[in-house]
């Protein structure tokens, strides 16, 4: 089972982190939000201190890692706010029905699936990550998560996380982004409430457009991890969402 914690009491908040993340990311949130909320967040498989436990996984996979935990912990329903990778997840859950959700956050996420040039691009991050080990490829990746002028803890925070996670799980997750549907037509359809969270100087995902009435977005003055960068403003974008 995947490792995770929870706090606090009420409507249950699932916190499912992105590629080169862990439970830890959304430390800067997680503590105000649990004074409102039951908040459960996971390390995905690789990542953290979740281990690996299959030879590949795809995003329900993933999904099905996560609904194991909620069903261990007794959760007949939540709100999933995935961050990133964590929103394809997120996405997944909710085209399968695998598990419970009554409503969605998509925190710096895209629906589309990765173009020819993506998955090229991961395939090349897989073969460095081989080669060169995962302190190597995060000191070259990780400047590009955040927004203009980032502060130094900020950056230390992140990659101190992303250190942790196994060259197995980070190879693993790359392969399962190139492998990701595009969900596109369901965010188009989805019926229950829906948050985009953007950052205006988020250069790692295209935002998500959509004319659906039941999808709101907002948008952070922030690059990809603006849970980190203006966490006040990403914690009062959820309350805002959940009341």
């Amino acid at each position: 089972m995947l490792q995770y914690i929870r706090k606090g009491s009420g409507e249950v908040l699932v916190f499912i982190h992105g590629f080169l993340g862990a439970k830890e990311i959304f430390s800067e949130v997680f503590d105000e939000l649990s004074s409102h909320y039951d908040c459960i967040a996971v390390d995905l498989p690789g990542h953290g201190e979740s281990k690996v436990e299959k030879e590949s996984y795809s995003v329900y996979d993933y999904v099905t890692a996560v609904a194991d935990v909620l069903a261990h912990e007794g959760i007949k329903d939540a709100t999933w706010l995935g961050h990133s990778m964590g929103g394809y997840i997120v996405l997944a859950a909710i085209e399968k029905g695998i598990a419970p959700i009554n409503r969605a956050i998509l925190a710096y996420s895209s629906d589309l699936a990765d173009t020819d040039e993506q998955i090229k691009k991961r395939t090349n991050q897989q073969q460095e990550i081989a080669d060169n080990g995962v302190e190597h490829f995060v000191n070259n990746v990780l400047g590009a998560f955040f927004g203009e002028n980032p502060k130094v803890e900020h950056v230390n925070f992140a990659r101190n996380i992303a250190y942790n996670a196994s060259e197995e799980g980070l190879v693993m997750a790359l392969e399962t982004m190139k492998n990701r549907p595009n969900q596109h037509k369901l965010v188009e359809q989805v019926k229950f409430p829906v948050l985009v969270i953007e950052g205006s100087e988020d250069n790692v995902v295209k935002p998500i457009e959509t004319s659906n009435p039941n999808v709101k977005k907002v948008k952070t003055k922030t690059g990809h991890l603006g849970m980190l960068e203006d966490s006040q403003t990403f914690i009062q974008t959820i309350r805002e969402f959940m009341s």
